[in-house]
């Protein structure tokens, strides 16, 4: 009876905590009690410090995108040098501010993914619970969300602002199958570069836990949990540079 009671007893911070360190633990917690909201503001702290952090890389990548875009376009080839810097630093000034959009950003992707944890769930006939789905998206991104954009940062603060002048060099940052392919086109860097400690820790994390939280059996799990951990990467290809 005090094993059964157990997860409920765990406070937020101790659940969130065990995400990384025994996550059996924590998603029996969250299939009896799904809550989310410590796991979401810790994610969006850390993220939002990481993104903070990666400011001067990505003024100094917009401003290089910038410059390659000017020099191929027909149209931006007759502006005036005023216009054209006028541009470059609109587009740079917005990388100023972007990391205040963070916290959306994670709303987002948590919403998208406990919907998609929800429909597979649903459709490998396990126990579907919008709350339980939610509650394990906001937590495993902590993953990938979190930890993985204040790392990102700091290594950016590390390597310094001149070093990122196409968006493979911020996707290198970390250890990816996108290393072995240092010559590919952005688009295949960018879909190499999800295959990253983080996104297969966060993979990982969500195959266990649609097993405890959502009943799934283990292949069908690990199906729906890579479908949402690399199908997001499809929608990425296309827009890389």
């Amino acid at each position: 009876m005090s094993l059964e009671a157990a997860p409920q007893q765990r406070g937020n911070l101790a659940v969130l905590w065990d995400v990384i360190v025994a996550p059996a633990a924590a998603f029996a917690a969250l299939r009896e009690r799904p809550r989310w909201l410590l796991a979401f503001g810790v994610t969006i702290l850390l993220g939002t410090i990481g993104a903070y952090l990666q400011i001067p890389a990505g003024e100094h990548l917009a401003a290089a995108t910038f410059a390659r875009e000017a020099a191929h376009n027909p149209d931006m080839a007759t502006m005036s040098p005023e216009k054209l810097k006028g541009m470059t630093e609109m587009v740079v000034g917005i990388q100023r501010w972007a990391w205040l959009f963070y916290p959306l950003i994670v709303l987002v992707a948590v919403s998208i993914a406990a919907l998609a944890l929800l429909a597979g769930t649903a459709i490998a006939r396990g126990q579907a619970n919008f709350a339980r789905s939610f509650a394990l998206a906001a937590h495993v991104a902590l993953i990938n969300y979190g930890v993985s954009y204040l790392i990102i940062g700091f290594l950016s603060t590390l390597r310094g602002p001149d070093d990122f002048n196409f968006q493979s060099d911020l996707i290198k940052l970390v250890p990816s199958l996108a290393w072995f392919a240092p010559s590919a086109d952005p688009k295949l860097t960018v879909l190499l570069g999800t295959f990253n400690p983080f996104q297969i820790w966060s993979f990982v994390l969500l195959g266990l836990g649609l097993q405890t939280v959502s009943g799934l059996r283990t292949g069908a799990a690990y199906a729906v949990a890579a479908v949402v951990s690399f199908g997001g990467a499809l929608f990425a290809v296309p827009f890389a540079k």
